[in-house]
């Protein structure tokens, strides 16, 4: 197994590095999952500027990562599971995979996370992450054009 994939076929998943072809069901997945979604351009903008990973369940997209490398340090951009396959692990899998992946060198991860999610707080909070700040207003939310502060988070890697 090399190092851009990961495969259980006991339980017939595994993630692969995120392809073009994978956008519309990423689109999909992020319009069930947040306030306020990013569209497809916004996904193909960023895929062609950092890495990007898919979870797939069989054939299906069910779920995807995207984040920056830096010198020292990696940003998670994106996360997201379609909800019928959160809190079954598979986010916890995506996490460990790009943690798994970074190159040597990098000395933290961190994220923004709304601070209502408290379900990806958890999970970040037993991998490891630590909340280091609040950004005031830092998301929208397209349904009723309010805002809401995330919590920025941080892990350091041993």
């Amino acid at each position: 197994m090399d190092r851009q994939h990961l495969i259980d076929t006991s339980e017939n998943w595994c993630i692969v590095p995120m392809q073009i072809e994978h956008l519309r069901s990423v689109v999909m997945i992020e319009q069930l999952i947040s306030p306020s979604p990013w569209g497809i351009s916004q996904f193909r903008d960023s895929l062609q500027s950092s890495n990007g990973s898919v979870l797939l369940v069989g054939e299906y997209v069910r779920g995807f990562t995207l984040y920056t490398t830096g010198m020292e340090h990696v940003d998670l951009l994106n996360i997201g599971l379609e909800p019928s396959f959160q809190g079954q692990g598979f986010g916890r899998r995506l996490i460990k995979s790009i943690i798994w992946q970074l190159p040597v060198g990098i000395k933290k991860l961190m994220l923004e996370v709304r601070v209502s999610n408290l379900r990806a707080i958890r999970l970040y909070k037993t991998m490891g992450f630590k909340i280091i700040d609040v950004r005031k207003d830092y998301y929208s939310n397209s349904t009723d054009h309010t805002r809401e502060n995330a919590f920025v988070m941080l892990r350091l890697m041993s």
